[in-house]
């Protein structure tokens, strides 16, 4: 009877341990629910910086979220969820991240922590905003173009064209946008004052990226194979330069006035800007969608073979060569002797644009499409 007994304790006994343990998984379960965000954001962040970044780099993927990393390192200063996918790069400006989703939401969010500043409800948004100072300027796939102030989700201004896809650019209180219908694009020129068209300039077929608004001209690019030079007053075409298929990226342009852009044929093109003739091109046997970007030495691109460039601007003969996981079709930028590379592979790389050589890179859970930004000290968008 003893040994019965005692076989009835001790299985009351683990019975009892059974239920403080039990009643133990369901306290923690309720803790990890009640903590989501700080459980999950702590394995997120496990690489987060001690100190607060003197340069960010912020960028979205296509994970939904949008990213703040430290230029010299790579560790991570916060991460934001946007709640869709991120396709266009984020603008930033007195202490403000700017960004949409491709899920009808804009989003304005305080570059400091991170934390949502304000969201307003949009069509789908693909291209990035622009701003000047007084507003930021939106535009979607609806096209609604709406100007926010920096504080406020209710726009002060909205005008309405058909579907803009591209990002806004703003310059001298012109807002300039690719708006397309019926497969064929339109670069609008809007006065802000206003809100009126000053004048409009239509291809012959799409226009897939958004002008480079110069000094002198707008440059664009379209899918009928040609890159145009239009003046800024009237829209007029000064010159035209064809390659062998569509031309899908913004060009930029150096202090020289030569314009640098790829084309879907294969070649990475260096034209002049003044008459729009060849200077060089290059062969990488790849689609070319992504905008590049230049110093005083090189041209820095990437292809859909996966492939990284540089280039001797003045020669027009390769420097150095990486190759990613993925294509490129994210803008470049540039920080003093770093080169900042988004690629599909999910990936944003930082490079020694010297050499090529890799300093640090970050992983996402989703393919970098837009630009990437480079903020120093908080304000100023380089």
């Amino acid at each position: 009877m003893r040994r019965k007994h005692s076989r009835c304790a001790n299985h009351k006994r683990n019975a009892g341990i059974g239920l403080v343990a039990l009643f133990s998984i369901l306290l923690l379960s309720l803790y990890s629910q009640l903590n989501e965000e700080s459980i999950t954001g702590a394995a997120i962040l496990k690489n987060k910086c001690i100190f607060t970044p003197t340069v960010t780099i912020v960028f979205g993927s296509n994970d939904n979220a949008v990213y703040a990393v430290d230029a010299k390192t790579g560790c991570i200063a916060w991460k934001f969820d946007a709640k869709g996918d991120i396709k266009a790069k984020p603008i930033v400006n007195d202490g403000k991240v700017f960004i949409g989703n491709s899920l009808d939401e804009f989003f304005t969010i305080n570059l400091a922590d991170g934390s949502q500043s304000w969201s307003a409800d949009t069509g789908k948004i693909y291209g990035a905003a622009a701003t000047d100072g007084t507003y930021v300027y939106v535009a979607d796939n609806n096209g609604a173009i709406s100007a926010y102030s920096f504080d406020s989700s209710t726009a002060a201004w909205t005008y309405t064209a058909k579907n803009v896809k591209t990002d806004v650019i703003v310059d001298n209180g012109i807002l300039y946008i690719v708006d397309e219908y019926l497969k064929v694009g339109s670069v609008i020129a809007i006065d802000t004052a206003t809100q009126k068209t000053k004048w409009k300039f239509s291809a012959k077929s799409e226009i897939s990226a958004a002008p480079l608004v110069a000094s002198d001209a707008l440059y664009v690019s379209s899918n009928e194979n040609t890159l145009y030079k239009l003046n800024k007053q009237g829209g007029v075409a000064v010159w035209t330069f064809k390659t062998g298929k569509s031309i899908r990226s913004t060009p930029i342009i150096d202090d020289d006035s030569i314009l640098y852009f790829g084309s879907n044929d294969g070649y990475f093109y260096a034209v002049n800007s003044k008459d729009g003739k060849l200077v060089w091109k290059y062969p990488v046997n790849s689609e070319i969608t992504a905008t590049a970007v230049v110093d005083s030495t090189n041209v820095y691109f990437g292809a859909q073979n996966n492939y990284i460039y540089a280039i001797n601007k003045k020669k027009g003969a390769l420097v150095w060569t990486m190759k990613t996981n993925g294509k490129i079709y994210g803008a470049f930028a540039l920080y003093k002797d770093m080169l900042f590379v988004p690629s599909a592979d999910y990936t944003l790389y930082a490079l020694n644009s010297v050499n090529g050589q890799q300093i640090w890179s970050y992983k996402t859970k989703g393919a970098l499409y837009g630009g990437v930004s480079v903020v120093e000290d908080i304000k100023n968008i380089l």
